[in-house]
């Protein structure tokens, strides 16, 4: 079988590279071919087979051959529904590695009619140990944080006993994952770290002593991480990073100071501040990211944030990185009322003016308007957002003894709108609904 590299990276709907050079650890062992695939779907377990299993096995060879041969996987959407209105996770890919690397384009042509490949020699490695986590953030849930097992139990009237920290990891044992991609470490060329939280997690250190016993110091090294934690027992990752030639840090902060604490509960800004500082001062090549999901609660409180970060010579303008959320869908900048949007697309138009005049490059003026693109691309409200927004956001206010309108008090106007619609805020006062435990809080 072959097919044309230019044909499939421009102008296929459907081909992504990544399952011909990839895999995705999830911190329950789900393997899948990228982070942004169906939450409820893989392509195996790590529970259940190794990564060299997984690699041909039925699922994983029909999914390729439907992307060669123009089927849609639904499975795809978050790069489905997208395409028309921002660049997706796969034709970035596509472009950053199919179009340039050969390699990964005779990985491509070596596809069997089966759908197989011949050799597991992985590119770039996705891998999540855990799902430890010092944060209790409002658009998570236990599944990638083990601080929200508690109030994902009283949220949704669960019963989940108190000595449960719901802590789980990939593989049979928790060393399995670790074990798993030692053999790949001498060549891979890209290694993304998330989690749970990257930088709580033993093996991710182990990962970067084995790469440097194996003199793989030129890999490329990301990470999302909430910037809370650069040290772990003996491990200090700032001397870590020293040794290695590229490593980028997409650090999740999607709003500062009391709007960081409330939104990413966990957060101390102080410290997030003192990370970057002492990260500039010991290891200035490691480059740095706002890597922000912006939502209709954060979205003014970003801008802000970027132009203060880039004043105080935190980042550079170029510094920032935007995804615009979907779920839970009751925060999603596309499902709110058509006087609201307005309202942020003033805001965020005046925010590109700025960035303008400041001549941040096209990329990051692009991130900003496609996130209008987004915030159009749905002009029907679901009849749950209502209910939902209400539902989540008093009680969580009351379990945590916390206010979302006081926080954010731009968006009095919400309140207002829900008032009239029979929801008062009003703490303690909501009622008890068995609602269904779902990955977001």
């Amino acid at each position: 079988m072959s097919w044309n590299p230019s044909e499939l990276a421009n102008t296929s709907k459907t081909f992504c590279v990544l399952p011909w050079m990839h895999q995705y650890i999830g911190p329950a062992g789900d393997i899948k071919p990228c982070c942004v695939y169906k939450h409820s779907s893989s392509i195996g377990s790590l529970k259940e087979n190794s990564l060299h299993e997984i690699w041909n096995n039925d699922d994983t060879n029909q999914l390729r051959l439907d992307m060669l041969n123009g089927v849609v996987r639904t499975e795809c959407d978050r790069c489905n529904v997208r395409e028309d209105t921002a660049i997706t996770f796969r034709t970035g890919s596509n472009k950053a590695y199919y179009s340039k690397k050969e390699d990964i384009q005779e990985a491509v042509k070596s596809t069997l009619p089966n759908g197989s490949v011949p050799e597991h020699k992985l590119y770039y490695l996705d891998v999540r140990f855990n799902n430890l986590c010092n944060f209790r953030c409002r658009t998570c849930g236990p599944y990638f944080s083990t601080s929200l097992v508690q109030d994902h139990k009283r949220l949704h009237n669960k019963y989940i006993p108190d000595t449960d920290s719901g802590f789980h990891y990939p593989g049979q044992t928790e060393e399995q994952a670790f074990e798993e991609i030692v053999p790949h470490l001498p060549y891979i060329k890209e290694i993304y770290f998330a989690g749970g939280e990257p930088m709580m997690q033993k093996e991710h250190y182990m990962t970067l002593d084995k790469l440097i016993e194996v003199n793989n110091s030129t890999v490329h090294i990301r990470y999302n991480t909430n910037f809370s934690k650069l040290i772990l027992g003996k491990w200090n990752v700032l001397e870590h990073w020293k040794k290695f030639n590229d490593v980028l840090v997409n650090a999740s902060l999607d709003a500062s100071h009391e709007r960081a604490e409330f939104w990413r509960k966990g957060t101390v800004w102080e410290e997030i501040v003192a990370n970057r500082e002492r990260m500039i001062q010991e290891c200035p090549h490691v480059k740095f990211n706002i890597s922000c999901t912006l939502s209709w609660v954060n979205v003014f409180n970003v801008l802000d944030f970027h132009k203060e970060w880039v004043e105080k010579k935190l980042i550079g303008v170029n510094d920032i990185m935007i995804s615009d959320l979907d779920n839970p869908m009751y925060y999603s900048l596309k499902n709110i009322p058509q006087w609201k949007k307005e309202k942020i697309e003033l805001a965020v138009n005046e925010h590109i003016k700025w960035l303008v005049n400041t001549n941040a490059d096209k990329r990051v003026i692009s991130m900003f308007e496609s996130s209008i693109k987004f915030m159009y691309s749905n002009d029907t409200i679901p009849e749950a957002w209502n209910i939902d927004f209400h539902r989540i956001v008093s009680r969580l206010d009351t379990i945590r003894d916390e206010s979302f309108f006081d926080t954010f008090p731009e968006h009095q106007d919400i309140r207002e709108h829900l008032d009239v619609l029979g929801f008062r805020f009003s703490k303690g006062l909501f009622p008890s609904y068995d609602w269904p435990a779902e990955n977001n809080i």
